[in-house]
């Protein structure tokens, strides 16, 4: 797998200006980076796209575990190649959830860290 390198949202250029790449496991990451910090519906090619784990912020405490699971199953589903092991939720304030996702792709077994 081979992608264009983003950052912030940006494609990142070489020194020369090129554009920069990232391939394997990077880009896989990448690519459920993506998947996870759209907000669903938000794009207009495609409305499956993204995720709905803003709703995070409305959800009982109780519920929150378990939704962050269904919000990222739900968003990296179009993404059949991996198996996602576990995903965890650390609220850093009151404002910034960290979802931590493992999952396994290749046989390479990884996790991704994403702030919403």
């Amino acid at each position: 797998m081979i992608d264009y390198k983003l950052e912030n949202g940006d494609l990142v250029r070489k020194g020369l200006g090129d554009i920069q790449l990232v391939e394997g496991i990077e880009a896989k990451k990448q690519s459920m980076m993506i998947r996870l910090t759209v907000e669903r519906g938000s794009f207009i090619y495609d409305d499956t796209l993204g995720s709905r784990l803003k709703l995070l912020y409305r959800e009982k405490p109780s519920k929150v575990n378990r939704m962050a699971d269904v919000y990222v199953r739900e968003a990296l589903e179009p993404e059949e190649d991996i198996e996602i092991l576990k995903v965890n939720v650390k609220w850093l304030d009151k404002k910034k959830i960290l979802i931590l996702v493992y999952f396994i792709w290749n046989d390479i077994q990884d996790s991704l860290e994403v702030v919403i």
